[in-house]
């Protein structure tokens, strides 16, 4: 038998094991100065293994508001993602 095989199987849904998300790491990732900013949210287990990632991208209102406090983003995100802060 070789070490590798690949076999077709009929299309079935797979549905991933439940994995809580205990914490959220958010990096910005692109500012377009006055327009928009793109912030990465990486959700992380229990034992701070990755689980997703998300990408949000504020502008209009949504980028005003920032300003230079970070806290709304990470409450804009966090609202997103229907989590709340502990």
């Amino acid at each position: 038998m070789s070490s590798e095989m690949d076999i077709s199987v009929i299309p079935s849904p797979y549905v991933k094991p439940s994995v809580d998300i205990t914490s959220v790491q958010i990096r910005v990732m692109n500012l377009v100065l006055f327009t928009s900013v793109s912030v990465n949210a990486l959700l992380m287990d229990v034992n701070n293994k990755f689980i997703d990632a998300k990408q949000y991208t504020l502008t209009g209102d949504d980028y005003t508001n920032w300003s230079n406090d970070d806290t709304y983003i990470v409450n804009y995100v966090l609202a997103q993602l229907g989590l709340t802060k502990a």
